[in-house]
């Protein structure tokens, strides 16, 4: 394979199976566009069934929308919006364009694995639009999949069979992209930067793509044990989730002692840290754009980055607000009233930064600004609207309302996709050359800022009054009838919004050819990319790679005749240098196997928290008789592994290949043994009749065992690879590193799971 600097050969590899970042972001862009094109024609099909509920459609087999096929579209319709447009845009397709020419790299720190991220994605796309299609149709069960609904299978209606098991499916693949997507972007931020290029010298949204990675990693890794145990709780007869006496539709169901609380606290763990990987990237955008169009630094930067920070922090501790309604202990809900109110510090703060980085501004109304602005107010009114969400009180009555569909689309979905619409058009000119039409593009902004306010904000004022949310038809309702002009009203405005998303396709396709060719800054920004051609060349830099001397808001300098001083700008008398690509650092490799094993260690904690929590939640756990005398083997076994590879790295150290080779095969060897030890457990309780869905700890035994035994299963088959193949851009002493880091990683965390399983007797 070419060298990530070389410009490959042959369409296939320049556009298709591309390793290169740039290429890599704009399939994610244009993934995006596919995904929220879908969402979009679902949400309006659930509008027209709210206001006229006895239509005749053409595409609907019994010609009126069945309640099944309406909670069908609100499934698939939120869960593509949140998962393949709010985190894939932001994130995934403008953090891998723009991160690396940002920090002045010639390239993201693992490209095969950016280009692995994408395709795995397109499947995860590809596998939830397939739920449409196979018997019974799409989940009706939520883009939250709340268990039992979800847990139970085609028992409990239209698409709970093949449909919601695709979905999670689809999840788990998302994940898996998601998690290799974040230890990437990790990696490059901390190993890749430019001379110079410190982290409090880094541009906003730099800093937004990196607490967004982060947050990727640890949430997405509790979300894919969470899917994993449905998915077993769904095919395997496990009951990790599902209760004992469950009747539905008169056949009773053979699970016991389950939780779907337990459900809940993993998908809210999760989901919102969900809310600020979509919003997050949107901040940064936004704060680099409000500073260069107000052409004045950004009021309060280390705040703003400190902000960021304390966001992404809170937001793993305030889960709970989203189980208000749950039955939750009282205390536990002020708790988690006190933290969801505490997170209203740092977004405070970078609220009025960003009103302070306006005041006294050179303000220049370009179409990215207005979208920015467009963000600042939506963050402000949902963030307004939340604090009511944040009082159990008050949560209890509007919980199963409209209030939180108006509050929840303002400031994630809208805010989230104005930062979206900033940064398209903010970065089109760098990235094909050309301009969009700046007097569509204010045409565009000012349809859909009105119209998202007419749709959602009389949202909030049907929650008050008692709107359902979900009801497919709510005509029979006598009390909800007074309501219904506000949902006609709504729901024309949301056909107009739609509309008026035409104007913004029409010119981003029409000006990716005959758009106005934009200049090598248009803007006059600051920032590394702005210094490269547009498009920037294969390595970003044309091999003149950049230093940094200052930070990314330098506007408007007292004594400056330039109202713009680009970070690459040597002060006077400081000699320019210029940086060279000198390949991927070998310590990127260590990072990214540091990060990979966070991820690792989240996933086996969630894990852990559930098994603690289903134990106490049920009245049905029985201790389990572990295997004990082949368990106690198999750890001695893998721990005598770890002396090996560290005999095997000193072998190395010392120059002596063969001696090297010799002691990391007997470290392979006694892996093998260790995952046949783990096999003659498994054995040893069949025997007994002891499956998978015997007890619930049983359930987990199984579970906690294979999991390990695939991580220990991966570092075996890095090791032969390794023996067969060493990769030509690392030297030996760094693939022995990273190897031995992960390994010996793998191995102490077996002796936690195995003395946990010790003490759970």
């Amino acid at each position: 394979m070419s060298s990530p600097l070389e410009s490959p050969k042959g369409f296939l590899r320049r556009f298709v199976f591309s390793t290169d970042h740039k290429v890599v972001g704009l399939q994610y862009l244009f993934l995006a566009l596919a995904a929220v094109t879908i969402g979009i024609v679902l949400s309006l099909l659930m509008r027209f069934h709210l206001v006229w509920p006895a239509a005749h459609l053409p595409f609907v087999g019994s010609g009126i929308m069945t309640p099944e096929q309406y909670l069908a579209l609100v499934t698939m319709h939120g869960t593509i919006m949140v998962f393949f447009v709010l985190t894939v845009a932001p994130q995934s397709a403008f953090g891998n364009y723009f991160l690396p020419i940002q920090i002045g790299a010639p390239e993201m720190a693992f490209p095969r694995l950016n280009m692995l991220s994408f395709w795995l994605t397109l499947l995860a796309f590809l596998c939830m639009l397939a739920a449409f299609a196979v018997p019974g149709g799409a989940p009706i069960s939520g883009w939250t999949a709340y268990p039992p609904l979800s847990g139970l299978g085609e028992v409990t209606g239209p698409g709970e069979g093949m449909g919601q098991t695709i979905w999670i499916v689809s999840i788990f693949i998302f994940c898996v992209a998601s998690l290799l997507g974040s230890l990437n972007f990790i990696s490059t931020t901390m190993d890749r930067r430019a001379p110079g290029l410190t982290l409090m010298r880094m541009p906003l949204r730099v800093w937004g793509w990196f607490v967004t990675s982060i947050l990727s990693l640890l949430a997405f890794s509790v979300l894919l044990a969470g899917g994993i145990l449905l998915l077993l709780d769904r095919s395997a007869g496990t009951s990790f989730f599902l209760p004992a006496g469950l009747v539905v539709n008169g056949e009773m169901q053979g699970h016991s002692g389950g939780s779907p609380l337990l459900w809940q606290h993993l998908f809210w763990f999760f989901g919102h840290p969900e809310v600020y990987i979509a919003i997050l990237p949107g901040m940064g955008v936004v704060s680099h754009v409000l500073a260069n169009f107000s052409r004045k630094p950004v009021f309060g930067y280390r705040a703003m980055a400190l902000a960021l920070c304390a966001i992404g922090f809170l937001g793993f501790l305030v889960w709970g607000h989203h189980m208000f309604v749950s039955g939750m202990n009282p205390y536990s809900g002020l708790t988690f009233s006190l933290l969801t109110i505490s997170i209203g510090v740092p977004s405070a703060i970078k609220t009025f930064n960003w009103l302070g980085t306006l005041w006294g501004g050179n303000i220049q109304f370009h179409t990215p600004m207005l979208f920015a602005i467009g963000f600042v107010s939506f963050f402000i009114t949902g963030g307004l609207s939340g604090i009511f969400l944040a009082q159990p009180a008050v949560d209890t009555m509007l919980h199963a309302t409209y209030y939180v569909v108006g509050h929840f689309h303002i400031v994630m979905g809208v805010a989230a996709i104005f930062g979206i619409f900033a940064a398209t058009y903010y970065w089109f000119p760098k990235m094909f050359g050309r301009s969009m039409n700046e007097t569509l593009g204010k045409l565009h902004f000012w349809f859909t800022f009105v119209g998202v306010y007419c749709i959602f904000m009389p949202m909030h004022f049907v929650g008050v009054a008692g709107g359902i949310r979900r009801y497919a038809d709510s005509t029979g309702a006598k009390y909800l009838a007074a309501l219904q002009p506000l949902h006609e009203f709504m729901t024309i405005a949301a056909f107009i919004t739609a509309a008026a998303q035409l104007i913004f396709f029409w010119n981003f396709f029409r000006s990716l050819r005959n758009g106005v060719r934009a200049p090598a800054n248009p803007w006059n920004a600051t920032t590394l990319e702005w210094i490269t051609a547009s498009p920037p060349p294969p390595d970003n830099f044309g091999s003149q790679f950049p230093s940094v001397y200052r930070g990314p808001y330098e506007y408007s300098v007292p004594g400056e005749t330039a109202d713009f001083l680009p970070q690459n700008l040597a002060p006077a008398g400081v000699v320019r240098t210029s940086a060279s690509a000198a390949g991927i650092p070998q310590r990127a490799y260590l990072t990214g196997t540091i990060m990979l094993l966070a991820g690792v260690l989240m996933f086996f904690m969630a894990l852990a928290s559930a098994d603690i929590v289903r134990r106490g939640f049920s009245s049905d756990w029985r201790p389990l008789d572990l295997p004990l005398r082949v368990l106690s083997l198999s750890t001695a076994i893998l721990l005598a592994s770890s002396f090996t590879l560290a005999r095997s790295r000193s072998r190395l150290l010392a120059n002596d290949d063969a001696g090297f080779r010799h002691w990391w095969g007997v470290t392979a060897i006694l892996g093998i043994f260790f995952l046949a030890g783990l096999a003659i457990g498994w054995r040893q309780l069949a025997a007994t009749g002891i499956g998978l869905a015997t007890s619930s700890g049983s359930s987990f035994f199984y579970v906690f065992t294979a999991a390990h035994g695939t991580h220990v299963l991966a570092g075996i088959a890095a090791m032969v690879a390794v023996a067969l193949r060493a990769p030509r851009h690392l030297t030996r002493a760094t693939v022995a590193a990273v190897v031995s880091t992960y390994w010996h990683a793998i191995n102490a965390l077996w002796v936690l799971l195995f003395l946990f399983l010790v003490l759970e007797r």
